[in-house]
């Protein structure tokens, strides 16, 4: 039995390895560019499994938690100056 990264199993056969393992090749791809540590197990008859291994208890990899630090919803920094907000009611009696 062998025990092979999924990066480097799939090394230019993504389309073959993602069928072996009954996954499509988009999502082989999308775990891949994630930095998922998934390995392919290899058995003696050639039969092909992936394990995922995963922090216990459920914690983020690190490379997530930085991706999303802007939380920007036009998604780029604020780089604009800052627009003054005055308040609509002042308290003040007409």
């Amino acid at each position: 039995m062998q025990r092979i990264p999924l990066a480097e199993y799939a090394a230019k056969r993504h389309a073959g390895t993602a069928e072996k393992l009954g996954m499509s090749q988009g999502s082989l791809s999308k775990a891949i560019r994630e930095g998922r540590s998934i390995f392919v197990i290899v058995s003696d008859d050639g039969k092909l499994s992936a394990l995922e291994e995963k922090p216990f208890p459920g914690q983020r990899r690190r490379s997530l938690a930085n991706r999303y630090t802007n939380n920007n919803p036009a998604g780029s920094d604020s780089s604009c100056s800052e627009v003054p907000v005055v308040p609509s009611s002042t308290g003040k009696g007409k």
